[in-house]
C-alpha cells in the first residue's frame, strides 16, 4: 500500500515545481517590460541671478512601460513657503535641462502632454523642513532611446517664475 501512493507523490510534486516555474517565469517576464531610472537632485548652474541660496539634495526615479511612465521625486532644501514646479525634461542637467519633455513634441505644455510632479495636486509642496515628495504619472511610455530627437532625460525643480534651481539626470 505504500509503494501505491508514492507515485501520487511523485506526481504532485513535480508539479508544483511545474507551477512554480512558470510563476517565476511569468514574473521575469512582466519585470522585462519595465525600465526603471533614477537620478540625484544637485542644484542647477542655471539659477535665478542673484543665487537663491539653496542647498538642495533628494533623489528621481523614472518608470516606464506598456502601461505608462510614473515619476517620483524626494527633494530636501527648498523654501517651505513656496509651491514649485516640476516635471521631465528633455536635456541633461549640464545643459540646464533644455526644453520640456512632450509626448506629442510641440504639443500642449500642460498634463497630459507633459508629466508634472505634485504632492497630491497644484505642485510641488514642501513640509516645514523644506522637505518635498512628489509624483507624477501619464498613460504614456516615456521616449528613452537615443535614436529619437527627444527623450525624457532629466527632471527639473524650478523656482516659482520659473527660475531652473534643482535637476537630477536620469539615467
Amino acid at each position: 500500500m505504500f509503494t501505491q501512493h508514492r507515485p501520487a507523490i511523485r506526481m504532485l510534486t513535480v508539479g508544483t515545481l511545474a507551477g512554480a516555474l512558470i510563476c517565476s517565469a511569468g514574473s521575469a517576464a512582466s519585470a522585462a517590460e519595465h525600465e526603471s531610472f533614477h537620478g540625484v537632485f544637485r542644484e542647477t548652474a542655471l539659477a535665478a541671478a542673484p543665487p537663491l541660496h539653496y542647498d538642495i539634495h533628494g533623489s528621481a526615479k523614472m518608470t516606464t512601460g506598456a502601461a505608462g511612465t510614473t515619476v517620483k521625486i524626494n527633494v530636501s532644501g527648498l523654501d517651505p513657503t513656496k509651491t514649485y514646479g516640476s516635471h521631465l525634461h528633455n536635456g541633461n542637467c549640464a545643459s540646464g535641462g533644455e526644453g520640456h519633455y512632450q509626448h506629442v513634441e510641440g504639443g500642449s505644455t500642460i498634463p497630459p502632454n507633459e508629466l508634472w510632479l505634485t504632492t497630491g495636486g497644484g505642485g510641488l509642496v514642501p513640509n516645514r523642513g523644506g522637505v518635498a515628495h512628489g509624483a507624477g504619472s501619464a498613460t504614456w511610455q516615456a521616449r528613452t532611446s537615443s535614436t529619437t530627437t527627444t527623450n525624457a532625460l532629466s527632471v527639473v525643480v524650478h523656482e516659482p517664475g520659473g527660475a531652473r534651481i534643482a535637476c537630477a539626470d536620469l539615467s
